[in-house]
């Protein structure tokens, strides 16, 4: 039976939920939220960031519908990513706060309850996360306890560089953090969180998050994440990839800094850097690009020394770029 609180004048959990285009998405993810059993108030904070589909027209009719619950954070422009996640947030009120973004939903229905019972618990604990099922869009072919089947436990987490390289299995939309910590890492650092130029804001959230307080488990699968086949971090475009991955690392490299890591993990990722650098200056045949990366690696694979020699030589990229595509194409590493 659903048990939500329509008076919600102090909320205990603040759902917080970013939207753009996801008209075909965001329904069942407000739904999720909505379908949460639970024995404290909690609110929904939509930013809704100017969609081009009709997203706007269904978030406002789920506020209209559940005033004491959904809030929609509006504007007449489009903000981008990083303000409207900095914005959605920052309007939080309960003492813990949520995330799911309006492409992906929670299928559990005491997501919230569980989570927040383990906070109430364990005190120190900063943010809790859990197991989550995979869903591909384009097939709709469903993974169950993707962290399980690939032996991923955000808890084991040890360092800070353990949670740069990819957080172990920590997937925003399984997320229940306290909010003053979260509001602490936030406004620490505006370069990050309110810089459009930024890839993405989550995993520096978990690094600050990490050095506050613990990060706890839920060894469950409790919410969904759709993988989309065009996003901001999937593409069928090498290109796009190879782009949006050096931005990550790019991050990456400023958090080492930040935190002061070993000089051997910053030159780890330095390396890597410039290997992504040489893979995308081989696609957009730059020979400059590709030139400046051979200069920063000491060691070039076979593989390498071709991309070099096609991003200076246009017939040759041609002749190269069937054979190479499968081997130079990957996802985004966003922590790796």
């Amino acid at each position: 039976m659903l048990r939500v609180v329509r008076n919600m004048r102090e909320p205990l959990v603040s759902v917080s939920m970013i939207t753009y285009n996801h008209a075909p998405y965001i329904a069942k993810a407000i739904e999720g939220v909505l379908q949460q059993q639970t024995t404290f108030p909690f609110e929904l904070v939509i930013g809704e960031d100017c969609s081009t589909d009709n997203t706007r027209e269904i978030v406002r009719e789920y506020q209209r519908r559940f005033s004491g619950i959904v809030r929609v954070i509006m504007s007449e422009t489009n903000v981008g990513m990083m303000k409207n996640g900095y914005r959605t947030v920052m309007a939080s009120q309960g003492k813990y706060v949520a995330f799911c973004e309006g492409d992906d939903y929670w299928h559990h229905p005491g997501k919230l309850q569980k989570q927040v019972d383990y906070l109430e618990i364990h005190p120190d604990c900063g943010l809790v996360c859990s197991d989550y099922d995979v869903v591909y869009f384009e097939t709709g072919k469903r993974i169950s306890g993707w962290n399980k089947k690939y032996g991923r436990t955000p808890s084991q987490l040890r360092d800070v560089a353990d949670v740069l390289r990819g957080g172990r299995g920590i997937q925003t939309c399984t997320v229940v953090a306290r909010r003053d910590a979260v509001f602490r890492v936030v406004d620490s650092d505006p370069n990050i969180f309110q810089n459009e130029n930024q890839p993405a804001g989550d995993n520096a959230l978990w690094v600050g998050m990490f050095l506050l307080g613990g990060i706890g488990y839920i060894d469950e699968s409790l919410a969904t994440y759709n993988r989309p086949t065009e996003s901001a971090t999937q593409s069928r475009d090498v290109r796009k990839i190879l782009r949006m991955s050096i931005l990550m690392k790019e991050q990456m490299l400023y958090l080492i800094d930040k935190y002061d890591l070993p000089v051997a993990e910053r030159a780890r990722h330095l390396e890597d850097l410039w290997r992504r650098k040489l893979k995308l200056a081989f696609y957009e045949k730059d020979a400059e690009m590709a030139a400046e990366s051979k200069k920063n690696l000491r060691q070039l694979s076979s593989v390498e020394q071709l991309q070099c020699w096609g991003a200076k030589n246009s017939y040759l990229n041609s002749i190269l770029r069937p054979a190479l595509r499968l081997i130079c194409r990957s996802t985004i590493p966003s922590a790796k």
